[in-house]
This record gives structure tokens, sequence and C-alpha cells, in this order.
């Protein structure tokens, strides 16, 4: 991969005398051969009608001609000998059948001759390390050498990230505009970046996302920080994307799992972006004590909200380090605490020394510090305090963040003179730190070996119940749901599937009084909506007349539905209600799922996702993630549940899809958890199958 960003010699196709011609290169130092069909001078140079024609060995190709061309012009870069192209020519796929036509022919000729290509429907490549840059849109020449490299599936977006970069004084080493992707991906730019020592910051801008294990895979290993601004989540962003650059997309919710479970930073605006981007420059902040340095009142209050909305805490001053403080103030008027309000001092160089002894506090894990230059009389001093901020943050290897309010063209200016990041508004200056302590405690979390647990399960029992119903075109029926749970070890209510009345009576004296009936229906999937649960049976007059009114209710209701039977279950009671499932995604294959049970999950939508395989770290990370979890825990002096057994059903689950894929989707709704070291229980479950697999 390291040719396609460093080439010595690059053939541009599609070029012509005209002096509309674009600019190539930002002082790239190698050489340029120009190609078109009608040949010419263009510059002095001479346009070479087809890149056979060129005498020397070529590195890259660039072609920027029309799409019903490029296999042809790939068939002479084969034959030529080179080895790497970027196809920044637009109207394949995107733009109907005929298009995908010619993209299956450049994908035959680029591996015939085993051809690596990026695009097409791309801008193209830069590396700010030696002026590679084949955009067919000029860039802003602000753009800076700095160690943020980019992957974008938007070249527009891309553009307007680097310009965003530019004002705030960040620093671009490459980019990857990757368009429709028929041959080099996502995942192996990726990898090229994670290896490559000019890049110290990832960044990606998807789209739709193809292969979400492998990018999973790759960016776990990633000692770089990875930052993901994934759009296309809506389905009015779908019908775009889809014209647009040919994308894939995938449910939002299992994204945003993946996402963490291999520590990708993900932003959802340019905002956010730009603040992460920056705050990720800075020392890592490895514990949540704050401290609010600031030249305001009305700052701090402001910062020291935000601090407590974030999770962050106010360190603890000593006082001592408060009263040595103090004697450099003209009045004593303020009460100094932390926040530090350093409102009645005008001597910077104060300031400088404030920082450095607070950052000196062992209690203290880094610093907001607040600053208004409050006139031009200021700028200089503020310009000296700036440089001091930076090293003293350095040398104590703790962050500061500085926000600082002054004018539009001073704020410039600092933000061009470092490669220090400057924040312009309190709550973003906040927000950012607690992402830089966030990601540097979870990415830490995430790169430590994780032992994915084995359940020995007897397949054989399993695979003739999946089988039949596939073969019969249908879902397994609840009975059969229930005994593959049961024979992946997950506890489920003991039931008797019966067909009739009688069967239904001779199965609740045999399991005890009270019984649960349940509709068996391929056709009915959630049985309490039409009336297909009955509870509490307590004796044979109660189920002989549950049943009667179940099938008449059912039959007048819905009289084109088929009923199979009935399950008759023993009554479970008491314990909290969980639901638990799963389903093969689409991008990402099995994800597991753990939510609030009974009726009100989808109401609610209060879950946690993982993509499985899982450990028993991702399943305690699941429960606790949810907003209701503390009930589980024993809040207020309650019990706590038996949380060991729900990860057991979690882990179990977990393999059961893994090593099932036809199982397209599966609910244990709701799933009954019991004190703690008293298990938890099923009662009721479903299966989709993929009829495809």
């Amino acid at each position: 991969m390291r040719e396609l960003f460093y080439p010595n010699t690059v053939a541009v196709i599609g070029v012509s005398s005209s002096n509309t011609n674009i600019g190539l290169t930002f002082d790239f130092q190698g050489i340029i051969y120009e190609v078109g069909p009608k040949g010419g001078v263009l510059a002095g140079r001479r346009i070479y009608k087809s890149v056979l024609d060129i005498p020397d060995h070529v590195d890259l190709a660039v072609i920027l001609t029309p799409a019903a061309t490029v296999p042809d012009i790939l068939e002479e870069c084969g034959q030529k000998g080179i080895r790497w192209a970027i196809v920044e020519s637009a109207g394949f796929r995107e733009y109907g059948e005929e298009g995908k036509k010619i993209e299956d022919e450049i994908v035959r000729v680029a591996k015939k001759w085993n051809l690596r290509f990026v695009g097409p429907n791309c801008i193209g490549l830069v590396n700010m390390e030696n002026g590679l840059c084949c955009p067919f849109t000029p860039l802003n020449r602000a753009i800076r050498l700095g160690d943020i490299s980019m992957i974008s599936q938007s070249g527009g977006v891309g553009i307007s990230i680097m310009n965003l970069m530019a004002n705030e004084g960040l620093g671009l080493n490459k980019f990857a505009s990757v368009g429709n992707m028929l041959n080099i991906e996502i995942e192996e730019l990726l990898s090229y970046f994670i290896e490559d020592p000019g890049t110290k910051y990832i960044l990606l801008y998807l789209e739709g996302i193809r292969d979400g294990r492998r990018l999973m895979e790759v960016a776990r290993k990633s000692p770089k920080p990875v930052l993901a601004f994934k759009a296309n989540i809506g389905q009015y962003g779908k019908s775009i994307a889809s014209s647009h650059t040919a994308s894939l997309s995938s449910n939002d919710r299992v994204v945003d799992a993946a996402f963490r479970q291999v520590g990708i930073v993900r932003v959802d605006d340019a905002t956010t972006l730009g603040n992460n981007l920056k705050i990720l420059h800075l020392q890592p902040m490895l514990g949540k004590n704050l401290a609010i340095i600031a030249r305001s009142g009305g700052h701090a209050v402001i910062a020291a909200d935000a601090c407590e909305m974030s999770g962050l805490n106010l360190a603890a001053f000593p006082k001592d380090f408060l009263d040595e403080i103090e004697k450099h103030f003209r009045a004593s008027v303020i009460k100094l605490t932390n926040p530090l309000d350093l409102g009645d001092l005008f001597d910077l160089d104060i300031y400088a020394k404030i920082i450095e002894t607070t950052l000196a506090q062992k209690e203290v894990d880094g610093i907001i510090f607040l600053h208004t230059s409050i006139s031009p009389i200021e700028t200089q001093a503020t310009r000296d305090l700036f440089k001091r901020v930076i090293e003293l943050s350095k040398k104590q290897d703790k962050p500061v963040a500085i926000y600082i309010s002054t004018d539009d063209q001073e704020i410039s200016y600092l933000k061009r003179s470092h490669n220090y990041p400057v924040f312009t508004q309190v709550v973003e200056t906040v927000r950012a730190l607690e992402l830089n302590r966030r990601y540097h405690a979870e990415k830490k979390i995430v790169q430590q070996p994780q032992e994915i647990p084995s359940f020995k399960v007897d397949k054989k029992h399993i695979k003739p119940i999946l089988e039949k119903a596939r073969s019969e075109k249908r879902d397994p029926l609840l009975h059969e749901a229930v005994e593959v749970l049961k024979l992946y070890g997950i506890p489920i209510a003991e039931g008797v599937p019966v067909k009739d009345k009688d069967e239904a009576i001779e199965a609740a004296k045999k399991l005890g009084f009270p019984v649960a009936m349940k509709i068996i229906s391929e056709q009915i999937s959630h049985k309490s909506d039409v009336g297909g649960v009955q509870l509490n049976l307590r004796s044979e007059k109660g189920v002989a007349d549950a049943h009667d009114d179940m099938i008449k209710r059912i039959l007048q209701a819905y009289p084109d539905k088929n009923i199979d039977g009935m399950l008759i279950q023993s009554m479970v009671t008491g314990g909290r209600e969980l639901i638990i499932g799963g389903r093969q995604d689409e991008q990402f294959g099995p994800v597991v799922m753990i939510g609030l049970g009974g009726i009100f999950v989808e109401i609610l939508g209060e879950i946690s996702l993982r993509v499985a395989p899982i450990s028993r770290r991702d399943a305690l990370d699941m429960i606790h993630e949810l907003r209701g979890s503390a009930i589980f825990e024993g809040a207020r002096g309650t019990k706590p549940s038996d949380i060991e057994a729900v990860v057991d059903v979690l882990l179990r689950l977990s393999q059961l899809l893994c090593e099932f894929p036809e199982v397209k989707e599966l609910d244990i709704n709701p799933l009954r958890v019991f004190h703690q070291k008293k298990g938890c229980i099923a009662l009721d479950a479903r299966i989709i199958l993929d009829k495809e697999v």
C-alpha cells in the first residue's frame, strides 16, 4: 500500500492542452506524465496519447476519463506494468445497470493484471509528506502537514473536513477518497494508516459499512485513535447514499455498539469532530478529577455545571495551595475553591505559575483553563501565556484544555501558530476533555484480551428442529423454539405442547396448577396481541374454559390464521423482567441484545447491544448500560437480582447465534430474573429463520 501513497512516477490520464486543466500537485517531487487521447502539449510538456507511449516505468495511474473508457485504459495500464491506479471517474453502478456492467468489466481487467485501484467515483489521494495531490478539484492551500489521516466515502465531505482542519490549525498527513470501493476497501487503508509512521490519528467518514466484522477486527488492533463520522443513519439518508456512493447502510444501534467494542470514537457532527480531533492531541487524562481555572466567575460556573453533567469531579485543593494563590490577589474579595476564580489577578505570568502548581497536585488529572483576553494590550502576554501552558502540559504529562475569548483574528492566529487545541465554547471544552478521559480509559480495556466462553451443546438434536422448519418454509413453533433454548442450557419454564382441550387438561394436571396457556401458531408472532396468552389457570375447568375462549376469540378476530395447538407451562411468579435476544446483522453478523422486558421494550426502547461472540465482560457491560440496571443491582435497599445468571444466558445466546447463522432473529421475552443466586428463567421464546441460508 505504501507504493500507492509514495509513487516516483505518476501518469495522469485524461488531460488536454486546454488551459482549463487543473493543477495536480502540492510540490510533488516525482515525475508526472500527462496522457490524453488527442496528444498535444501542456505547459511545454508532451501529452502522450496512451500510457503505452510513455518511455519509462509508471508507478501510479490517475484516471479522469468517462466511465466507458476506463476498462480499456486499465487494460493498457496492465500491459504497461502499472500496478496501482486511482479511478476518479463517475458513472458506474450509482447511475444504473449500464454503469454496473462497466464496473464488472474493470474489476475483471484489474484482476487479470493484478492491478489494485482506488475508486471509482472518488476524488483520489493526498499525501502531504511528498506533495502527492491528485483530486480533480483544487484544494485549500492553507492545509498544512500534520499527523491526521482520513479515509472518506464522500469526496465532498472529505474536502469540507480538510477545510475544517485548516481552520482549526489541525494538520493533514494523508487523505483517501474511496468512492465505490470496487478493489481497495476501507479496511485495507485503515490497516495501512495504523502502520504508517506519519499518521498518529485516523478519521473515517462512512456512509455504509460492507464488512463490519473486518472493520472491527482491524480497528481493535489500532494503538492510534480512530474516529468515525457515520452518516446515512435514517431512511432519508439511505435514498441519497444509494445514488451517491452506492453504499450499504447498517442498523445504527449496531454500529454504535460495534464502535464501542473496539474503541472507535464516533462523532455525529462537524463541531464534535473538530473538538474530538483537537482534544485527543492533548496528553491523556487518566482520571476524573478536574481543576477549573477561570478569569471569569461566570465562565467558571458554566464549566462547573458542564463538569457535573459530563461525569467529571472537581478536585479538592489543599488549604496551603489556596493560601499560596491568595497571596497574589490585590484584594481578598473572592473565596478561592475549585473552580479557581482569578478575576482579581491581572498578571498573566502569575496565571502560568498557578497552572504549573495546579498540574503538580496529585489530586488533579487535568485542567480546564478559561481565559479572556481583555484588550489589545494583553495580546502578546496572552500569546506568551499560551506557549507556557503548552510547555507545562507536556512537562507534567497532564492535559490542559484551553478556552479563549478574544477577537476572531487573534483566535485564528493562535490556532495556526501552535499544534495545540483552542476552544471557543466553555461547555464544548469540558465535553471534549471528558472524551479524552473516556477514550483512554475504554481503549485500555478494549485492548485487554478477553476469553470467549464455549459451552458444550448437543447440536445434533438442534439441527433437525431447524431443518424441519426450513424445509416447511416456516419458523420454529413455540415449543420447538423452547426446545432449542433448552438444548443450549438456557433455563426455560417447563411446558408441554398439546393439540386439543383434553390434552391441555392432562398436561396441566401433570405439571401441577397453576399453569399458563399459550397459542402455538406459525402465523402468530405476538401472542398477547391476539389474546393468545392465558395466565394463572388454577383448575381443570379453568383450563377448559380458557382453551375454548382462546380458540373462539382468535378465530373470530383472525379467521385466516391456523392454530397448531397450545403450550401449557408451569406458572412462574416473582422476579424482575428482561428481554434478551439477538439477530443476524447484514454487515456485522450475529448481534446480542438485552433490554427492559415485558410489553415495554418496544415502547421504551431501552436496550443494549453487542456484536457476538461476547465475553463475560461484554455481557456485564450490556447489563450495566441499561438505565434501569440499578433496579437489578439492589437499589434503595432491595435485594439484588441474579445478574450472573443473566450473564450466563447472554453468553449461551451469543454462542447459539454464532453457531447457527440460519437463526435470523431470536427473542426471549420475558426472562424472569430472581434474587441473587436464585437464577433466572425464560417464559417465552420466538425464533425467526433465514430461509435462504
